[in-house]
């Protein structure tokens, strides 16, 4: 055979060129019914194959699209609610709940102020979110504010490419104290995408 580089002669027992130093290229053949592990330069005649996987090439990814099919503004008294009002009303709602629990402990007013307390912290939570990422993914809904810092709630849905089930946004833990928001299948829940929110104008 020839060597494929400077097209010197190599003998059969050499295993490079002795002109350039190029290793010989070695071509198998398989004949037959099998299986065979396609690599370098190998040839296959007259047999059955099933391709799986092609490491050389990069496969296709297949891409899963979700829209909003719902978006309302939060308004209060005909304005449009802002993240920062959520953090303001939020922290002077937590401290105000704080102060008023200790004044009526021991009375039917403390769980009343209890509630307040865990809506102001919600609010607070949710406002510093929302100023952070623009988007906050809550169980039933999201909570999505545009460049103006006005709040909106939004849900979101699409068709998972590889079945017919439908997407939805589900928050996975992954580590102690961190969670991401993924695009999950509901019909398979091996069908998952990483999700990243388009901003909301």
């Amino acid at each position: 055979m020839h060597c494929k580089k400077c097209g010197n002669e190599i003998s059969d027992t050499s295993n490079f060129c002795g002109n350039c130093g190029e290793p010989r290229t070695f071509i198998n053949t398989a004949v037959g019914d099998g299986s065979v592990n396609i690599a370098g330069s190998n040839t296959i005649s007259n047999s059955h194959l099933h391709v799986g996987d092609v490491y050389q090439a990069v496969p296709p990814k297949e891409q899963a699209y979700i829209d909003r099919t719902y978006v309302k503004q939060v308004t209060l008294a005909g304005s449009p609610v802002k993240t920062s009002w959520l953090i303001i009303s939020g922290a002077v709602g937590f401290i105000g709940s704080w102060a008023s629990i200790f004044s009526v402990l021991g009375s039917y007013w403390q769980y009343l102020f209890i509630i307040f307390l865990a809506l102001s912290m919600s609010m607070l939570l949710n406002g510093i979110v929302l100023w952070k990422t623009r988007f906050s993914n809550l169980k039933w809904f999201n909570i999505e504010s545009n460049k103006d810092g006005e709040v909106f709630i939004t849900k979101v849905s699409g068709n998972c490419p590889k079945c017919d089930g439908t997407l939805k946004l589900v928050d996975i833990q992954m580590s102690k104290n961190s969670k991401k928001t993924f695009a999950r299948c509901s019909r398979n829940g091996d069908h998952i995408w990483n999700f990243d929110p388009t901003v909301l104008d």
